[in-house]
């Protein structure tokens, strides 16, 4: 019988090993190792659930622009902000359910918190 493989959960790490360690050997996290196979139902309960919050704040975004599309007065600043706001946060949402319920989604996590830093892609602490 095949041993189970081991995935520490640092999302900048993924050490893979044949048994737990307490402390990651490459990233130094406590606690941190799952095995191969929950890793893949966290993705997928992850990527479900970030991929139906992107479908209803897509709804609440027509829906919207089918309220603004209506009005007989003229379209304001503030309603395209809030149109484009609902629109890119569907977008990646949608985008971040697909991506970690196929692949676990670390470029995509990584790159969003990259993106959220000035330093650029630094290790998470």
């Amino acid at each position: 019988m095949a041993a189970e493989d081991y995935v520490c959960l640092n999302i900048e790490c993924r050490y893979h090993s044949s048994q737990p360690f307490s402390v990651c050997p490459q990233c130094g996290h406590h606690n941190t190792f799952v095995t191969q196979s929950n890793m893949r139902v966290r993705g997928c309960i992850g990527g479900t659930l970030s991929f139906g919050i992107g479908c209803f704040l897509l709804l609440i975004a027509v829906f919207v622009s089918l309220v603004v599309a209506n009005k007989r007065t003229a379209l304001r600043i503030n309603d395209v902000a809030a149109l484009l706001l609902l629109y890119g946060l569907a977008v990646v949402f949608l985008i971040g359910g697909i991506s970690l319920a196929i692949g676990g989604g670390r470029w995509f996590i990584s790159s969003l918190v990259s993106f959220g830093r000035r330093g650029g892609s630094g290790r998470i602490r």
